[in-house]
């Protein structure tokens, strides 16, 4: 990818960046307790080579991080990067973590918030996700409106996830706009 995208590929890099950012940080709440003493960490190097060989995701995460080829971008203190992972690194939660929560919502909340990013990029690059726009010609035919259609819904569904995972309580509204993410678990 070139040093400076199109004008239109930057806004929607820096919006899905600090999106992401803040998805990270309620994953990170949650999931650090289990992660810092795990003795098999989830992260794979031929996932992170996703967030390597993509443009758009380089472009998110600015390439800062070196990868490397036996450990990606997997550090001590766990992931490397703060922006541009892969969706899937997102949307994995393990199954002590899933297995603890304390009820079906619980899991169904955590399960929506780990796709929020990947939800945000869905089908917005010529029907394909953002992170397979693999060249320069990949990102000019970005559908602009659909990544700013889901970004919104990403962006409603946020802090109703925050509120249910802090205080345990979703109404009808939340749980419509949570099924739009994914499906929901029967009442």
């Amino acid at each position: 990818m070139n040093p400076t995208p199109l004008p239109e590929i930057a806004v929607i890099v820096e919006q899905y960046r600090s999106f992401e950012l803040r998805v990270g940080r309620l994953m990170q709440e949650i999931c650090v307790p289990f992660c810092k003493g795990c003795r098999t960490p989830c992260c794979r190097v031929g996932i992170c080579r996703e967030a390597q060989e993509s443009p758009f995701l380089q472009a998110v995460h600015g390439a800062i991080q070196g990868f490397d080829v036996r450990h990606g971008y997997l550090g001590c203190n766990g992931c490397k990067l703060t922006t541009g992972r892969p969706p899937v690194c997102h949307a994995f939660v393990c199954n002590l973590i899933v297995s603890s929560q304390p009820s079906d919502w619980h899991r169904y909340a955590i399960d929506c918030l780990g796709n929020l990013v990947g939800f945000v990029g869905k089908k917005a690059c010529n029907g394909r996700h953002l992170v397979e726009a693999l060249t320069d010609d990949d990102l000019r035919k970005v559908n602009i409106r659909q990544f700013g259609r889901q970004l919104e819904i990403a962006e409603t569904a946020l802090p109703i996830l925050e509120a249910f995972l802090n205080h345990g309580e979703l109404d009808d509204h939340a749980i419509s706009v949570l099924a739009l993410i994914r499906k929901c678990p029967s009442s």
